[in-house]
């Protein structure tokens, strides 16, 4: 087994979905702020925490599944209570968690940025609810300082083209396309590689220019 297939696992998944399920078990449900925009995107706080849950469980099915093609399942409805919204993702951080674990090193299953295998799918994961949480923060008005283990082992894995001397949680959001980092400027046109590191390469990956 390579080192890569394991650089983003289940503990890293289950620390990453529980940090942002911890913080906002501290938001009332019956905060207006559910129903306005998550940070400086256009979706709403509720949007935003349905589809990080989607995301990890859709993660999980292709996964399990094997896929070749989009797997189908159930989505969240955004238009659920805040708690429910917030139990979701935690059923959601256990399903990958699941799968993951499960999974052989050999098994992948489909994602439009690549075929992924379990180690990616774990990280794509994380990244979705890390930087989702840091948009649910700053809507709610709370601290956000995510691990940076877990911020590190995202970044190598899912981005390795990804400076190595920078901060993880700053070089991270960069590498998202939320914020600038040191003289590069922001990365608009950013991709995941989820199929295993020793397919990459080498070059940083992109959407291309429309």
């Amino acid at each position: 087994m390579s080192a890569d297939r394991d650089l983003v696992d289940a503990h890293d998944v289950r620390t990453a979905f529980a940090f942002v399920a911890d913080m906002l078990d501290g938001v009332p449900a019956d905060d207006p702020r559910w129903d306005s925009h998550a940070g400086d995107i256009d979706w709403t706080c509720r949007y935003v925490a349905a589809h990080v849950a989607d995301c990890g469980t859709w993660y999980a099915a292709n996964l399990a599944r094997q896929s070749t093609v989009v797997a189908e399942c159930g989505e969240v409805a955004p238009t659920v209570g805040a708690e429910v919204l917030v139990d979701c993702l935690r059923s959601s951080a256990a399903l990958l968690a699941a799968a993951v674990t499960a999974a052989g090193p050999g098994d992948r299953g489909f994602h439009p940025f690549g075929i992924a295998d379990r180690s990616g799918f774990a990280a794509m994961g994380c990244d979705e609810v890390l930087v989702h949480g840091a948009d649910l923060a700053a809507a709610f008005g709370l601290e956000y300082d995510p691990p940076r283990d877990v911020c590190e082992r995202v970044l190598r894995r899912i981005f390795p083209w990804a400076p190595t001397d920078a901060e993880p949680w700053a070089a991270l959001r960069w590498a998202n396309g939320r914020a600038p980092l040191g003289e590069l400027p922001t990365e608009r046109r950013w991709l995941w590689h989820c199929a295993p590191l020793e397919e990459w390469d080498g070059k940083p990956r992109r959407m291309p220019e429309k």
